[in-house]
């Protein structure tokens, strides 16, 4: 198969891995009535699903040097289908919803994470960057295809069937799996360097300072995109409301809007991608993160901003906070040796994802405890959002606006 509908295939494969990725947001309002859930509870089930990432990831990702990646890319889909339908027959509180969506978060670290090697490995240097976009930004879609399908699916079953319809979407994407990634340990020849077995330990990774710089702004990057896919709906349901508006109405039409917001995010990926292939990857990192962080900064403030400017704002910060996302990774895969290319991106994997894991529990914590600091409830959503804005800020002071070096640094 050629690389662009092999490219489309596996881009196709992701999109059904992320159908279970926001199911949980974006019922998040109502479930947190439901079960009497404070802000940093309901944070909490929404972060635990990287937490669940994070516990697999560096295992998962390593094993991609030693055994193929599609091996592991089929159980981990599976893994996924079969917790999400767990998750929406018997998650009956916080407890077992924390425990369950951690569950589920393990089989995101099986598919995400190769499916990445495997693009980086097919392309390379000068068209990977369009390549990891196009990857990256189905992520971004799929997290809105996500809100959408829960949104529809509960508005007709209630939402356990709309938590089961949602995890049909692992299956079909281990079936398009099962066909279009290849058996071997790579798409394509590894340099001969790396032909050997790669010595255990991550004392290599951790001696690459290109990669460590780069994985520190994936880290940033993290915190502040995933508070705010954790706390998008929640917000645009709380301006609604504030408007005299019925909760479940509000949270339809929040999902709605917060779906849109996602979707947009998907836009500046192959874009910004091609513009790190021309420009060199530091430069787009950081003027993408700076602006991403003033944007976070001016949403805390517009609670009360007219529905349209307040959507509008929120398309804005969509496509701000990910543009960076797929620069970042094709950048980490450009600085890394071939022979620890599995290992380099389970470390930034790691790193990054324990850092969004914990951005929607800061936002909770935010929302809970600013009241006791003196802060209006409106006011509180500022703390939320200046959080994620500050989190931001690590990729400029981490990268800086000069790339470092555009080749693998020799250990």
């Amino acid at each position: 198969m050629s690389r662009g509908p092999w490219l489309t295939a596996v881009c196709a494969s992701e999109l059904g891995t992320l159908f279970v990725f926001s199911n949980f947001t974006a019922l998040l309002p109502l479930l947190k009535l439901e079960w009497q859930l404070s802000d940093t509870q309901a944070g909490a089930i929404t972060g635990f699903y990287q937490v669940g990432y994070i516990g697999a990831v560096a295992i998962l990702a390593t094993l991609t040097d030693y055994m193929p990646p599609r091996r592991i890319y089929l159980l981990s889909a599976l893994w996924a289908g079969l917790t999400s339908l767990a998750f929406a027959f018997w998650a009956e509180g916080f407890v077992s919803a924390l425990v369950l969506r951690g569950l589920v978060g393990l089989g995101l670290a099986g598919t995400y994470m190769p499916g990445m090697r495997l693009v980086a490995e097919r392309f390379a240097s000068g068209r990977r960057g369009f390549a990891m976009g196009c990857y990256i930004g189905t992520f971004t879609i799929g997290t809105s295809v996500s809100l959408l399908i829960t949104a529809w699916a509960h508005s007709y079953w209630g939402w356990r069937w709309a938590f089961a319809v949602t995890g049909m979407g692992p299956f079909a994407a281990g079936i398009i799996a099962w066909f279009v990634l290849p058996e071997g340990m790579a798409a394509v020849p590894r340099p001969a360097a790396a032909q050997g077995a790669a010595p255990a330990g991550l004392a290599p990774v951790l001696r690459n300072r290109t990669a460590l710089r780069l994985i520190a702004a994936y880290g940033g990057h993290a915190w502040e995109l995933m508070g705010m896919r954790g706390w998008i709906v929640p917000f645009f349901t709380a301006s609604l409301v504030a408007r005299g508006a019925d909760l479940v109405d509000a949270t339809r039409a929040a999902a709605l809007a917060g779906s849109a917001v996602l979707a947009v995010g998907a836009l500046p990926h192959p874009f910004s991608g091609l513009l790190s292939d021309r420009l060199g990857r530091a430069k787009p990192i950081s003027a993408f993160m700076l602006l991403s962080a003033a944007c976070s900064l001016t949403m805390g403030w517009a609670l009360h901003w007219s529905w349209a400017s307040l959507v509008a704002l929120g398309l804005l910060y969509g496509i701000l906070v990910t543009a960076e996302s797929a620069i970042i990774s094709t950048g980490v895969a450009d600085s890394a040796e071939p022979l620890y290319l599995g290992r380099t991106m389970a470390l930034q994997s790691t790193w990054g994802f324990a850092c969004g894991a914990i951005g929607p529990v800061a936002f909770g914590l935010a929302l809970d405890w600013a009241p006791w600091l003196g802060a209006s409830p409106d006011g509180a959503w500022i703390w939320g959002f200046g959080l994620l804005g500050a989190g931001a800020l690590i990729g400029p002071i981490a990268v800086g606006f000069r790339d470092r070096s555009r080749t693998p640094r020799r250990i």
